[in-house]
């Protein structure tokens, strides 16, 4: 089962926990809160899409430069939700909700003033209705990485041509290796 969920996977990390801690994907989100630190220290209610395990949620409670109230992992994968879950509850996360829906049909009801929807899965989900749906004046925060079969990002320019951002608060490029090739990751923070 494991060898299938990794040869389906777009990420060279692997498919499993461990694989969501490999050094390539803790820097990228650290690399996001170090940014999002000198753009909006406070955060009110967070989504963030595509969660997979709910590191990046993990990380932000333990990140003294960021506070966010609240945190809402989105994954359509109940066994990664529910493992990131536990993980998160043993930590003593206790701002997470995990919900178990997929990114393009969310309103965003429990956004509300000095939100944020991150989306550091721009290669996975495909669909751009989780953009579309994002309230005017929202700050968004997308990561994409180049190098990937199914989603080709050349650089962030290429990301905010495809989700145009009425303001770029950031936008810049991170040279990594994940096991098995360099790549660039990609990021780019503004307000809808």
């Amino acid at each position: 089962m494991l060898i299938n969920e990794v040869a389906s996977l777009e990420e060279s990390s692997g498919a499993s926990l461990e694989g969501s801690f490999t050094r390539d994907l803790v820097f990228s989100k650290f690399w996001l809160m170090h940014e999002l630190a000198q753009i909006q220290p406070h955060v009110s209610t967070m989504y963030v899409l595509g969660s997979w395990y709910g590191n990046l949620a993990l990380y932000l409670n333990r990140y003294p430069q960021v506070r966010v109230d609240h945190i809402i992992n989105v994954e359509t994968d109940s066994e990664r939700l529910n493992t990131g879950a536990r993980m998160l509850d043993q930590a003593g996360a206790d701002n997470v909700e995990h919900m178990l829906t997929d990114a393009n049909q969310l309103d965003y009801r429990q956004l509300g003033r000095n939100g944020a929807v991150v989306n550091t899965s721009l290669t996975e989900i495909t669909d751009t209705d989780w953009f579309k749906n994002i309230p005017a004046g929202t700050l968004v925060v997308m990561q994409a990485r180049d190098q990937v079969d199914n989603e080709q990002f050349a650089g962030p320019a290429d990301i905010a041509q495809r989700f145009p951002l009425d303001q770029v608060l950031y936008s810049g490029g991170l040279e990594l290796e994940d096991p098995e090739t360099e790549y660039t990751r990609f990021m780019i923070i503004g307000r809808k």
